[in-house]
């Protein structure tokens, strides 16, 4: 058994590419698997902690509790940690779910649009309060097969509309975000480097469409870009352009909005 300030977990889980640990909470006063902690003993969650009361959607977590603690292993302390706990999405990465599931065929194809069009409801709530997640990757969206729904998790790179980004998944990142940190590593101001490139929603709607592509055909938009068609024959040609408007590099070009995605999903 595993404790970080009376909060009990009986195991952990290491995801690979994320900088925390994940266990799910025990305690008796919680119900069952209500609550999920992540913890690390670099990183400090006061940014995320602060973020998440700012929306209220079921597939956006709620915060309970943040803050720094002993972790101790059957009674023995092991390391210093800090911890955020809150809501516990049942499901997994949805990239994961599709490599042990296999390429989706026709039938499994409208799956894949009920959970992409599901993802839409979260993003579509934290854009209209005016706020950019930053960081949407395969292990941030998290599909409950069972329920027909994706959770949208990890909030700590959360920015306002036109805000500079405070973090990114390189491999993730829309054109714009890596754009902007370019510029600021060549050392131009925040001042200027906001005259010439601004993150809006559509930035989210890219880092979708990478992963709406990796789960329908198996493969990375970012290393040979093919049409999603040409390598599934059962994507409908409806479902292709979708994904394409989604992967616009010119931002101006792409799907804008999650609304606007959800309702060509509806029309495949």
């Amino acid at each position: 058994m595993f404790s970080i300030n009376k909060h009990c977990f009986k195991e952990f889980k290491i995801a690979p590419g994320h900088r925390a640990n994940y266990a799910i909470l025990c305690n008796p006063e919680f119900k069952e698997r209500q609550w999920g902690m992540k913890y690390s003993p670099a990183n400090n969650y006061q940014r995320e902690y602060k973020i998440l009361p700012l929306f209220s959607h079921p597939q956006i977590p709620v915060r309970y509790e943040e803050g720094k603690g002993v972790m101790y292993k059957d009674g023995q302390s092991v390391l210093i940690q800090n911890y955020l706990i809150m809501t516990h999405f049942e499901g997994e990465d949805v990239v994961e779910y599709y490599k042990k599931k296999g390429l989706p065929d026709q039938r499994e194809i409208g799956h894949v649009i009920q959970y992409f069009s599901s993802a839409t409801l979260p993003l579509h709530h934290m854009h209209s309060k005016g706020y950019i997640h930053c960081d949407i990757k395969p292990g941030h969206l998290i599909l409950n097969p069972v329920t027909g729904t994706m959770a949208l998790i990890d909030l700590e790179c959360t920015i306002k509309s036109g805000e500079i980004i405070c973090g990114m998944s390189k491999e993730y990142a829309s054109p714009e975000q890596k754009e902007m940190i370019r510029l600021l590593r060549n050392g131009e101001g925040e001042k200027s480097v906001l005259k010439k490139v601004r993150i809006e929603h559509a930035s989210d709607l890219y880092s979708v469409g990478l992963i709406f592509y990796r789960v329908i055909t198996g493969k990375l938009w970012q290393e040979e870009a093919i049409p999603p068609k040409e390598i599934n024959k059962d994507i409908p040609e409806k479902l292709n352009k979708v994904i394409l408007g989604l992967l616009e590099e010119n931002p101006d070009n792409r799907i804008q909005t999650a609304e606007a995605m959800k309702t060509e999903l509806e029309a495949v």
